[in-house]
């Protein structure tokens, strides 16, 4: 008898989900000669080998965001591929015209929504973390955000207006069974990190707000010879270019070289848009915002032991410090 979906590993769901991404494959004018999982987190990643090159077909996993969160990224990559010459990744559409399909099959719970798109060729940005690659990065950024202030989406995606903005995680931070992550002053940290960035919230122009990427981060971004690709839009929010500013610029602190790159990024990012930084500690605080919001995911996604909540609850300690 087979096992159900919640007995399995993660690696046995991935496997499941191969029939469906060949069901998926259906609905599109090609014909796969090779179906190979690639990658896996909140989504499933398969490489879709055919005669005319490779494409990658995303299949929701997780089910974190709804089928309107997809449309408007969506409809941004078709704006981004007929108004403007940036690299970013191309959506390939189904047969039928439509963005997305969705797919069920034997042992995997209900239908999976299924994205397929143009591959992304070369190697994260991670491992190309130079003044210069991040100097275009920021060019990239202002770019994106030029574009993101005059498209008009289908509809409004989740907007950044909290620091809990993420609408399918509730806030579960302060329930009891998750009492033994706060010892010590952790929960104290929290709260008065909490207080000290929710001001930054109301400061923002409402009338500033726009599309923004919410993710471009050190591996949503390709590096290939002298090309530079954006990628993994699903992330897509309504909120303001500082928030997505703090977003990218929030990883790869640990890094020796950070100073270095941040600088070289806001050089890059002036040279297409002013900064749109409006006062010293504002990326910080969202910053500190995103740990928050991260603390609150992993304890939604897992209640077991992990090394992030050390390095996180340092980061917020080292922010009050500093900022608040």
């Amino acid at each position: 008898m087979a096992k159900r979906w919640e007995q399995l590993t993660e690696a046995g769901k991935f496997r499941r989900l191969r029939p469906l991404a060949l069901a998926a494959l259906r609905h599109y004018d090609l014909e796969p000669l090779r179906l190979r999982l690639v990658g896996g987190f909140t989504n499933a990643i398969f490489r879709v080998d055919t005669a005319d090159g490779p494409l990658a077909l995303r299949i929701d996993y997780l089910q974190e965001h709804p089928d309107e969160s997809a449309e408007v990224e969506a409809a941004w990559l078709d704006a981004l591929a007929n108004d403007t010459d940036l690299d970013v990744v191309r959506l390939v559409h189904a047969r039928s015209g439509e963005p997305f399909v969705r797919e069920e099959a034997v042992g995997v719970p209900g239908a999976r929504r299924c994205t397929l798109f143009e591959w992304i060729p070369g190697r994260p940005l991670e491992d190309h973390m130079t003044p210069t690659q991040y100097r275009r990065l920021g060019s990239l950024s202002a770019r994106l955000h030029l574009h993101g202030a005059t498209f008009q989406p289908p509809r409004r995606p989740m907007a950044m207006d909290t620091v809990f903005y993420w609408p399918t995680d509730p806030i579960v931070y302060r329930l009891p069974e998750h009492a033994h992550h706060f010892t010590g002053d952790r929960l104290e940290l929290l709260e008065r990190t909490i207080a000290a960035v929710e001001p930054a919230y109301a400061r923002l122009d409402p009338g500033g707000a726009q599309i923004i990427h919410a993710d471009l981060h050190m591996w949503n971004v390709h590096v290939y010879r002298n090309r530079m690709i954006a990628l993994d839009f699903e992330d897509v929010a309504w909120g303001h270019p500082v928030q997505d500013v703090a977003i990218t610029l929030f990883y790869g602190r640990s890094d020796p070289r950070y100073p270095a790159l941040r600088a070289a990024f806001e050089e890059g990012y002036r040279t297409v848009a002013p900064w749109p930084v409006e006062y010293p500690g504002q990326l910080e605080q969202f910053m500190a915002a995103r740990t928050v919001m991260f603390i609150n995911f992993v304890l939604n996604m897992d209640d077991g032991p992990t090394d992030f909540f050390d390095h996180a609850f340092e980061r917020l300690r080292s922010f009050l410090d500093t900022w608040a």
